[in-house]
């Protein structure tokens, strides 16, 4: 198993539960990235996942912008300017031809993993040290249920765990990305955050089940069809909760699309995925078994 090349540790923690979650998200996508360099997928998948960082970090740094701008933050200025170098640096890696992508992926893996271990500890510390005894502005009533629900269904467990780091390290930047639109919901920006969590989920959802599939295919899960047609309804989902969004202002679909993207991930993972996972498993024992076996004759077959 790869050692993931962003571990959160307790130290990172900033004191905002929005913030945090958004900063874990980050670091598991960045692990993703790297399991799938490390997988060998292909050029296709590895950009669209690097798409997703730049996504995912410009949202981070609307919330932190906005976040300080409420705030009244002195150091504001000096802070934006730190997320707007990033931003930059981001856009000339992305602009940038590589003759060898896997090299490309390790550059911008450790270069985000450093600068945002970095940017963590100096800056957002910083920043939320000095916002927090400033008031903070209610969040609109919820049903008291609301806070313990939505901590117990977006809890990584180990029974979730596949075995393939890929699709276990996808899954859990999935969980971390669930977890910031509910923190967001609890501190009362879930309708601002909505719709660009949802484009997020969308295209990280599709780089994942591109994963999924792909390994399907490759070892002809008999199943194949019906997990795709399951993914495909997800889509169709997601797309459903865009289109309500854009057209009807409504407090309590955050909630909602929380609670349906969890529980339908929760659900897929210990249903369709982890038979998936038990035939990819069993499949490719079988295949080593043969590759062991004919390299054994082959090297008995030679001439001493």
């Amino acid at each position: 198993m790869n050692t993931p090349i962003a571990q959160w540790k307790s130290e990172y923690e900033t004191g905002n539960p929005l913030v945090d979650a958004q900063h874990q998200s980050i670091f598991s996508i960045i692990n993703a990235l790297q399991s799938a360099m490390a997988a060998g997928q292909g050029t296709e998948m590895l950009e669209q996942t690097i798409r997703s960082v730049r996504d995912y970090t410009t949202v981070h740094f609307d919330t932190e912008e906005q976040y300080m701008r409420d705030q009244g933050y002195a150091g504001y200025e000096e802070h934006k300017r730190k997320h707007d170098a990033l931003r930059a640096k981001f856009a000339a890696f992305e602009q940038q031809s590589y003759p060898d992508m896997q090299q490309h992926v390790i550059m911008v893996s450790h270069f985000l993993t450093t600068w945002l271990i970095h940017h963590i500890q100096n800056e957002d510390q910083a920043m939320i040290a000095a916002c927090r005894p400033a008031p903070q502005i209610p969040p609109p009533e919820t049903p008291s249920i609301v806070p313990a629900a939505l901590a117990e269904i977006a809890q990584w467990r180990p029974e979730y765990e596949t075995g393939y780091t890929l699709i276990d390290d996808q899954h859990r930047s999935l969980f971390h990305a669930m977890n910031a639109l509910h923190s967001a919901i609890l501190m009362g920006r879930g309708e601002e955050l909505l719709e660009r969590t949802l484009k997020i989920l969308e295209s990280y959802t599709t780089i994942h089940f591109k994963t999924e599939e792909h390994f399907m295919a490759e070892l002809h899960y008999p199943d194949y069809a019906d997990h795709v047609k399951k993914h495909q309804q997800l889509r169709q989902r997601v797309e459903s909760f865009l289109a309500q969004e854009a057209q009807v202002p409504d407090r309590w679909l955050a909630l909602r699309v929380s609670r349906f993207l969890t529980d339908w991930l929760i659900n897929h993972i210990k249903a369709e995925d982890q038979r998936m996972i038990d035939f990819l498993r069993q499949a490719r024992h079988q295949q080593q078994q043969l590759t062991a076996a004919a390299q054994q004759a082959k090297g008995q077959g030679s001439p001493s």
